[in-house]
């Protein structure tokens, strides 16, 4: 069973080299590194002020920047390469790459034209926050070029603000948080509402989480999404609360339309305090018995997941050895997490891969966030 590289730093080199590859030579190039994430319990809660439970993990991605020889903008990435004469929105590879040139410059940082590469081992569009990595990942590259740091929350604002203001994705701050605070060998506990965040050791040296990608695009940008937000939103309007902690059982006063949202806000955020629960207490047991909830949840409440995502969910349950399974991020394809005792993860990956799931698997481990492996750019 193969096991995720160590780190998000070794796709630097390989940047640089698709940079030059891709648009050919020129001025020295600067490279920023982000790893991927996955959500542990916690999903469609935090634009609505829930708690989450996520990681970093040793899948990433990397961008090199260099200054353009003509004035005009270029990326290269997914095997493509764009060319334009400002750095404007076109639904394209350049979009996240060119929306973190945007963002810097609204926050008063002076961002020349630029000639932009990314390359990595994160899968796109998996659920795994590459297109938040992306962002990250380029945030911190100009940020090198320009000899300039910010701080941790500095650049979760500027990487949210390019996904959110400057190419309209209408996202919460999980994704930018979790690339940017995560520790090695530790869960990070977001409380969306407070804007606070603690870590809990993870527990097991010899239980991981075996990430699958279904091969079904999953696209944070999409209406789905959209929709679900709006439903969240008006679950907690309609209850006159500001955020999902406060809604306890009264999503049962809720009109049918917004009962299913109101359900899952308020229970999946419970879910996350007990999966701290379950991590303090070592109860493996526990914890796969509330990603089975969680994903039942965001099935039944959200629609989120997929016909694909439930057999590669129901695949990985049925080996001896993995403890539960959800899917995770924002659903309508990506991927699925499976709690798994390290012996049995290549029999897992190979019963969800028999269910149909196309787009790779991965052993993977809680990792360091930007603030540890960035520390010229970005400090605490």
């Amino acid at each position: 069973m193969p096991e995720a590289p160590d780190g998000p730093r070794g796709p630097e080199d390989a940047a640089r080299t698709a940079l030059e590859a891709a648009l050919g030579p020129g001025d020295q190039a600067s490279v920023g590194a982000s790893p991927g994430r996955v959500t542990l319990i916690g999903d469609h809660i935090d634009y609505v002020g829930g708690r989450v439970a996520c990681m970093a993990i040793d899948l990433g991605l990397a961008v090199s920047v260099r200054r353009s020889r003509d004035g005009h903008w270029r990326a290269a990435g997914l095997g493509t390469c764009v060319q334009r004469d400002a750095p404007e929105m076109a639904g394209d590879v350049g979009d996240r790459l060119f929306a973190a040139a945007v963002a810097l410059q609204r926050r008063g940082v002076e961002v020349p034209p630029l000639e932009m590469a990314v390359t990595g081992d994160l899968p796109a569009s998996a659920g795994l926050s590459s297109s938040a990595a992306v962002v990250t990942a380029a945030v911190v590259a100009i940020l090198r070029l320009q000899h300039l740091w910010v701080t941790a929350e500095d650049l979760v604002g500027v990487a949210l603000a390019a996904e959110r203001d400057v190419a309209g994705v209408p996202c919460g701050e999980l994704d930018q948080r979790a690339l940017v605070h995560s520790r090695g060998g530790s869960v990070l506990i977001l409380d969306c509402a407070a804007h606070d965040r603690w870590r809990v050791v993870w527990p097991w040296p010899r239980i991981s989480l075996l990430v699958v990608a279904s091969g079904e695009r999953h696209d944070v940008g999409g209406g789905e999404y959209r929709s679900l937000r709006r439903a969240a939103e008006g679950a907690c309007t309609a209850l006159g609360v500001a955020a999902c902690q406060e809604i306890g059982d009264r999503w049962e006063e809720l009109s049918p339309d917004l009962r299913p949202a109101g359900r899952h806000i308020a229970t999946e955020t419970r879910r996350t305090d007990q999966a701290v629960g379950a991590l303090r207490a070592a109860d493996p047991a526990a914890l796969g018995r509330l990603m089975n909830e969680s994903h039942l949840s965001l099935r039944r409440d959200c629609g989120a997941s997929t016909r694909l995502l439930d057999s590669m969910v129901a695949a990985a349950r049925g080996v001896r050895g993995c403890h539960g399974a959800r899917l995770t991020g924002a659903g309508f394809g990506g991927s699925i997490i499976a709690l798994v005792e390290r012996p049995a993860a290549a029999a897992c990956a190979a019963a969800v891969a028999a269910a149909g799931a196309t787009g790779g698997a991965w052993l993977v481990h809680p990792s360091d966030g930007l603030e540890v492996t960035a520390p010229d750019a970005v400090h605490q």
